[in-house]
């Protein structure tokens, strides 16, 4: 029976891909940015986009024909190397965007802990189908081990900024979601900036083509609105320490198809609270 070589392979995909980090001026920016206490959501974006491109050209250089049974890269194969490359990148991306949220909340003197969005199971495996759907291909493959890792590490943390606005809005803040386009970006891309209040941005606010490094993040504030009067005041620190218990209390999403649901009819109702309808 052939040995099996995904642990060799595991082994030598991390080996690379912290080695890369390690070496990253970007990352070690963000990393001192995090330690000085001056980070902001704009450095958990740049942190996600290195780390995606790292983990992938980390794949593409150790799942090589020379590297593969019968130089093929076969559903089990890319299963089983390419899934948990991403939840190490899941991992850090979320766990630097954590800390990137406390130093945000500790400005704006929210006292709030940050909430993980669900590896999204779906998507990823979605991106596996893609990379093993034409066997023979290993260019092919390589292809969709490019520049569409990156796209999903950057999601990952999107999905951070979207799940934690979500928790601050339902806890009775105020949240804006900003999408900031790239300098030099494209025609599409330019069009696609803005800043909304949470619950009436765009379905799309979070789309991505490739290359595309524009960033999504959000604001939120200790003012507290009645969606039915448009009221604003400041809450008492009982009030508030309410409104974290609330928040505390938020299930986790579940599937991303559940999750994609969810969001649609949040927002309708966050609508037609405010118009009063």
């Amino acid at each position: 029976m052939a040995a099996d070589v995904v642990p060799a392979l595991n082994e030598a995909i991390m080996t690379s891909y912290r080695s890369r980090m390690n070496r990253d001026a970007r990352i070690r920016r963000v990393s001192k940015r995090i330690k000085d206490g001056t980070a902001t959501l704009q450095d958990g974006h740049t942190y996600a986009a290195a780390a995606g491109e790292n983990m992938s050209s980390a794949l593409r250089s150790v799942l090589t024909p020379e590297n593969l049974p019968d130089g093929k890269l076969y559903y089990n194969i890319a299963d089983r190397t390419i899934k948990p490359a991403l939840r190490e990148t899941y991992n850090t991306v979320n766990t630097t965007a954590a800390d990137v949220q406390k130093i945000v909340d500790r400005k704006s003197k929210i006292r709030m802990a940050s909430v993980k969005a669900d590896f999204p199971e779906e998507r990823i495996d979605g991106l596996i189908e893609k990379v093993v759907e034409n066997i023979d291909d290993v260019d092919g493959a390589l292809k969709w081990i490019g520049e569409p890792i990156v796209n999903n590490v950057e999601a990952f943390f999107d999905d951070f900024v979207d799940r934690n606005a979500e928790v601050r809005v339902r806890s009775g803040m105020q949240a804006k979601i900003t999408r900031t386009a790239e300098s030099n970006c494209c025609p599409w891309c330019a069009d696609k900036e803005g800043s909304w209040d949470y619950g009436d941005e765009p379905d799309d606010v979070y789309a991505r083509h490739e290359y595309c490094r524009c960033t999504v993040t959000y604001t939120a504030d200790r003012k507290a609105q009645n969606v039915w009067s448009k009221e604003q005041w400041e809450p008492s620190p009982e009030a508030y320490d309410r409104m974290r218990s609330a928040a505390a209390r938020v299930p986790q999403p579940m599937t991303q198809s559940e999750r994609a649901d969810a969001i649609a009819s949040r927002r309708k109702a966050i609508k037609r609270a405010v118009n009063g309808q």
